[in-house]
């Protein structure tokens, strides 16, 4: 399936790349989220494809939803651009996304970055590989990344579902905390940073609002890397479907960010630690 889902990602490069050159119209869809005619072109490529190279196998992508089941368990998940704002504008990290799912849980995932010739891909218990065009090599994190945030680098991917911007999601994090106990804080455009992370550019990231097209590809890169992925409620399993996702270097670290988010304001004190 590795092979099938890199095959995917290419064939769609060009078309990308040459409609990102030109990009600027956009609709919105009623959730406010933005969709381009390239966003639909590109899903409905790698549609096609799938069908002709592995068919009757179901598909969910964001733009046209599930095909060939009545509910998601297994097959392919398609993001065709993820950071469509950044496309739009003229920030060449957005990318397209294709996963592999069996039983809830993705097992390859291929993250491209058309726009900087850059492909991150895995499969479960082969490894996560970084593709620049020029050279190949497998990711792992180094063994002494951090555990404790004050020695971590962190990113986000925005302000929303957060203290800073409560208007959309339905659960307040508060990562204010984050950006004040991290050795250093960053925004980072979508899958970009949690592709960092993978690469040890930086230890942890997170996104408080995620759909399953969003994680399924990162999923498997990340923990093929060595890095743990879990939601931002903490949660391990069927991370797919949690709605939030959060990617460290390591498990301590996640827990650290998974609690500091989550803890009431009364139990924790000025330098972002947990009272006892």
């Amino acid at each position: 399936m590795l092979a099938i889902a890199l095959e995917a990602a290419k064939s769609v490069t060009a078309m990308t790349v040459e409609a990102f050159q030109g990009a600027g119209r956009f609709d919105y869809k009623p959730d406010r989220s933005v969709v381009t005619q390239t966003d639909l072109r590109v899903e409905s490529e790698l549609r096609e494809l799938f069908a002709r190279r592995t068919p009757n196998i179901p598909i969910l992508g964001e733009e046209f939803g599930l095909e060939g089941s009545k509910s998601f368990d297994s097959g392919w998940v398609i993001d065709p651009i993820d950071g469509t704002r950044a496309f739009i504008y003229g920030v060449p990290l957005f990318s397209t996304l294709i996963a592999y799912v069996e039983h809830g849980e993705p097992i390859v995932g291929v993250i491209s970055f058309p726009a900087i010739s850059t492909i991150m891909y895995a499969a479960k218990g082969d490894g996560c590989y970084l593709d620049t065009g020029n050279s190949s090599r497998r990711l792992v994190l180094a063994k002494d990344a951090p555990k404790e945030l004050a020695n971590a680098v962190v990113s986000a991917s925005g302000i929303h579902s957060s203290t800073y911007d409560p208007r959309d999601g339905t659960t307040l994090y508060h990562l204010d905390r984050v950006v004040g106990a991290a050795r250093d804080f960053i925004f980072a455009n979508d899958a970009y940073q949690h592709a960092m992370v993978a690469s040890g550019r930086i230890h942890a990231a997170i996104d408080s609002i995620m759909k399953p097209w969003d994680s399924a590809a990162l999923i498997p890169c990340i923990r093929e890397a060595g890095g743990e992925v879990c939601t931002l409620s903490g949660e391990r399993e069927k991370v797919l479907f949690g709605g939030s996702l959060l990617s460290a270097s390591t498990p301590e670290l996640a827990e650290h960010i998974v609690n500091l988010m989550n803890t009431p304001v009364s139990s924790v004190n000025a330098d972002g630690d947990k009272c006892l």
